[in-house]
């Protein structure tokens, strides 16, 4: 099968890896409102993992991440990199933010808001850029080309893809994610309720070549490069 014309990613100057800590059973929460502190209790994250998803941080220019993933995450995580700088969060949203929500509370970490439509001047204070694509005319991967695009003109060619499962199709369905990062935790939730790796569905699939992997205690990080 050949790719479509939405398929395709020429975006040489961003690359985006996909990182994620995700149950023996492919979930990366137990339910869609899970918080950090139950996520913590259910087995998904401890302080192993945290300094692993702080170490990438001090390694890139960028996240990107879902409004409600941070939402339910209490904010952003606000780590410096390697250059003396704190990553740039662009978080997707719909609504935008309250003047007193959670995102708010890291002033020195940039933030850009990504939305499909204009939103309320009171629901992005504090954003340092707002991008909007039209759906309609920037076709089904206007987000993610709008997002790269603007990551490659202000500089930010390393840029993490924290999700969640929504989001990660997006980028996966334009063959935008250049690698993968994943804790594999051990538990199995077996929920109906639970949060997918990559919310169905694709197209056509992503291939990926094994770059390396390690242990921690009983957790396993597993990193992975695209090839397709």
């Amino acid at each position: 099968m050949e790719d479509s014309p939405e398929r395709k990613w020429n975006n040489s100057t961003v690359r985006i890896t996909n990182v994620m800590a995700a149950s023996l059973d492919g979930v990366i929460a137990s339910h869609p409102n899970e918080s950090d502190d139950e996520r913590k209790a259910m087995g998904f994250t401890n302080e192993v993992d945290h300094d692993h998803v702080r170490r990438l941080l001090t390694e890139s220019d960028a996240v990107i991440v879902g409004a409600h993933s941070v939402n339910v995450s209490g904010g952003v995580m606000e780590v410096m990199n390697d250059k003396g700088k704190f990553p740039t969060w662009i978080m997707c949203t719909r609504t935008g933010f309250a003047h007193k929500a959670p995102i708010w509370n890291h002033p020195s970490t940039p933030k850009w808001l990504v939305s499909d439509k204009d939103l309320p001047v009171d629901k992005m204070t504090g954003a340092e850029q707002t991008l909007v694509y039209n759906p309609l005319t920037d076709g089904d991967n206007g987000m993610v080309h709008a997002i790269a695009d603007a990551c490659a003109k202000a500089g930010l060619k390393r840029v993490l893809l924290f999700g969640g499962g929504v989001i990660n199709a997006k980028f996966y369905e334009a063959g935008a994610v250049n690698e993968f990062i994943v804790t594999i935790c051990p538990v199995i939730v077996g929920s109906d309720q639970g949060v997918p790796i990559v919310q169905p569905s694709l197209s056509i699939p992503t291939h990926f070549k094994l770059e390396g992997a390690k242990t921690d205690g009983n957790l396993v990080f597993i990193h992975y490069i695209a090839t397709s």
